[in-house]
């Protein structure tokens, strides 16, 4: 899956910065039903954060109502969301501790 920030156009002309998620192939999988905010939690995390804004600048705008007609239209697109009773890839707590004890201590520490 690749993610990227586009700018969209709602109903009402008003634009906002949005996530867009895309298969490998550039099919379109899904976007951000709510806009995006510049928030980092470092001031170098920001300023990236603005860069991949002013990136989406560089693409064509997205019309609201397109996309979600698209994403409507093609419903093979989306993800398939697993049955809350499919628990196939469900680790347990322990299983998580013991795979996290026999990594190595970071360097760092």
């Amino acid at each position: 899956m690749i993610w990227t920030y586009r700018i969209f156009r709602d109903q009402n002309n008003r634009y906002s910065i949005r996530e867009v998620f895309y298969e490998q192939d550039g099919r379109l999988l899904n976007y951000g039903k709510n806009p995006v905010a510049p928030v980092g939690s470092s001031f170098e995390d920001l300023m990236q954060l603005v860069q991949w804004f002013r990136e989406a600048f560089d693409s064509p705008v997205l019309a609201l109502e397109d996309v979600a007609a698209e994403l409507m239209a093609n419903p093979a697109s989306t993800p398939a969301k697993k049955a809350l009773a499919d628990r196939s890839q469900t680790v347990s707590f322990q299983q998580v501790r013991a795979q996290l004890a026999e990594k190595p201590e970071p360097m760092w520490k």
